[in-house]
């Protein structure tokens, strides 16, 4: 009796707290740039990285004129994929995003979103490289 009473009080507690793992269907159209950056950093400081990426992605959509923000933009959801273990696109989007360094105008941008894509990008090469290797036998 005890554990029923029990398992029925905590059942809200536990239907709240799994409702904070969703991730929004629809970000509110009226957010600034930096509003953006600010709910994805929330949201990624959180360990929320779906909508962190949601956030960033809804950003690159709406403000497609913002170049500079746009590869730190790019920079976070390439380091959220990093994060969520999904090394492959993070690669993928580094390389993407490093690419736009190698035009004529790639002076007049942002350098700290491409040196820290390298950074990453060198650290991701290395962990997979790792993981390649057969392990030594004795």
């Amino acid at each position: 009796m005890k554990k029923a009473l029990l398992l029925l009080m905590l059942l809200p507690v536990l239907g709240w707290l799994g409702g904070c793992q969703t991730v929004p269907t629809e970000i509110p159209p009226d957010l600034s740039p930096a509003d953006y950056f600010q709910k994805a950093q929330e949201a990624s400081d959180a360990g929320k990285y779906a909508l962190a990426l949601k956030y960033y992605q809804s950003f690159l959509e709406r403000y497609p004129e913002e170049r500079d923000r746009g590869l730190w933009a790019r920079y976070e959801v390439a380091l959220l994929h990093s994060k969520m273990k999904d090394e492959a696109t993070a690669l993928r989007l580094l390389d993407e995003l490093l690419a736009l360094y190698s035009g004529d105008d790639a002076a007049l941008l942002p350098q700290a979103p491409r040196i820290l894509a390298e950074k990453i990008k060198s650290k991701l090469q290395a962990a997979t490289q790792a993981t390649d290797q057969p392990a030594p036998t004795n």
